[in-house]
């Protein structure tokens, strides 16, 4: 069995992670080690993420998207996102 210890967590955190535990049908305690866990094996800072990313964009030989196509995809995703959140 794992250590146990206790932290403090902002109250909305705490929220945000008992819902997302309810949703999943899983324990709070699962759903925050996995959490944290995904955060520790990420590694370097976000400009060698964002370089990553570019590297991988240009393997697979992906254009880039212009502003206006970046903007309307944005925008998109933010109106799903909405109708999601309204049910």
């Amino acid at each position: 069995m794992a250590e146990r210890q206790s932290t403090e967590v902002s109250a909305d955190l705490l929220e945000a992670l008992r819902r997302r535990a309810e949703d999943q049908g899983r324990t709070e305690a699962d759903v925050l080690d996995e959490a944290v866990r995904r955060y520790l094996e990420r590694s370097g800072t976000l400009d060698e993420l964002l370089k990553r990313i570019e590297q991988g964009r240009r393997n697979r030989g992906v254009e880039p998207l212009s502003e206006d196509e970046a903007m309307r995809l944005a925008v998109e995703e933010q109106h799903a996102w909405r109708r999601e959140r309204a049910g």
